[in-house]
């Protein structure tokens, strides 16, 4: 079956059940929304029961790391419960070392050696995959096979995605709030939505929605060490970042959000150094730039670090942060280790 775009994953899934789906791309929340969308048009069209543990089975990366013939086992094994059974495949974030991913890759070809049918085995891989990827090629390559390819929001698509939620919400917020949001969060529309939506319980009656609304309530989405590592990264801190990488890599955490959330800063230190050279005022400086609503301490802070940022480096900042981006997400290499080092970079 030819490849598609999620936009027409609906109108796909109205025919047969699929043998094999695999949901790629950067958009992580997009593709687990995608994943219960196909699980639940699957047991709609084959009268499967996704409450019956003998017509669901879940496996995830390690067990199939650990085991790999564990995929073709659950494939061959049929429901005795079930007219169809699904083998779903749970818990790839985007994060995983590549040879994880290779490991997932020879499981499903493996699989696929044997004659399959009476089933559908779902696979949403966010992250590692692109077009020439030996697991899209061979599910491309089946008659009843189905990839979806999910592409990640730019920032003006992800901008006009938050707006459009604050009109159902019945809210509304500033320019600033938008982007700092935007940057926040990064291109995971699902987590977007949830927190926009925390968001506007936040202001409750305080409209519109400013940049310091933002923050608060960011505060309790992203872990208070990615905050403090923006401001490391600003003030050219290299002990305090060099230590705060050190603590979020250690405790697990995506660095991907902590990327994003740095280089919207660093591009209202740009704003800002803009605005001065222009001759501006620091009160208009900070109102450009979305801070006027800040602690007067943090206001101070934002100023000194504008000043003292090398321009010549803010200069390159997208390149080297889209590079960064794209590296670390192909799985040549572990993808916080990638981001670590270009952040350290960003902040020395």
């Amino acid at each position: 079956m030819v490849a598609i775009y999620a936009n027409k994953l609906a109108e796909t899934l109205q025919g047969p059940a699929p043998l094999v789906v695999v949901l790629w791309g950067d958009d992580a929340g997009a593709i687990r929304q995608a994943a219960q969308q196909v699980a639940t048009q699957v047991a709609k069209v084959t009268g499967l029961d996704l409450a019956d543990p003998f017509g669901v089975e879940t496996l995830t990366l390690t067990d199939l790391v650990n085991e790999p013939s564990r995929l073709t086992d659950a494939c061959l094994t049929l429901s005795f419960t079930s007219p169809h059974k699904l083998v779903w495949v749970k818990g790839i974030s985007g994060t995983e070392r590549a040879d994880e991913i290779k490991k997932l890759t020879e499981a499903v070809a493996a699989t696929l050696q044997h004659p399959l049918s009476g089933l559908t085995l779902l696979l949403p891989v966010p992250g590692h995959l692109d077009k020439k990827h030996a697991l899209v090629k061979a599910v491309e390559g089946l008659p009843a096979g189905l990839a979806v390819r999910f592409f990640t929001d730019s920032g003006r698509d992800l901008e006009s995605f938050l707006k459009a939620e604050l009109v159902r919400l019945g809210a509304t917020a500033t320019p600033s709030a938008i982007q700092t949001l935007a940057a926040g969060l990064g291109a995971d529309r699902e987590l977007a939505r949830r927190e926009l939506e925390k968001l506007v319980c936040y202001a409750g009656a305080e409209l519109p929605i400013t940049e310091a609304h933002v923050q608060a309530s960011l505060c309790g989405a992203t872990p208070s060490g990615v905050l403090l590592l923006a401001e490391a990264v600003l003030s050219q801190n290299t002990a305090k970042l060099d230590t705060l990488l050190q603590q979020l890599q250690e405790s697990g955490e995506d660095l991907n959000g902590a990327m994003m959330l740095v280089v919207g800063e660093l591009k209202k230190t740009a704003l800002a150094q803009a605005l001065r050279a222009e001759g501006a005022a620091d009160d208009a400086i900070l109102s450009q730039c979305g801070k006027a609503m800040l602690p007067p301490a943090a206001k101070q802070a934002f100023l000194l670090a504008a000043r003292r940022y090398p321009p010549a480096r803010l200069s390159q900042m997208n390149e080297r942060a889209l590079e960064a981006l794209t590296l670390a997400r192909s799985g040549l290499l572990p993808g916080n280790h990638v981001l670590g080092r270009a952040l350290l970079g960003l902040g020395v």
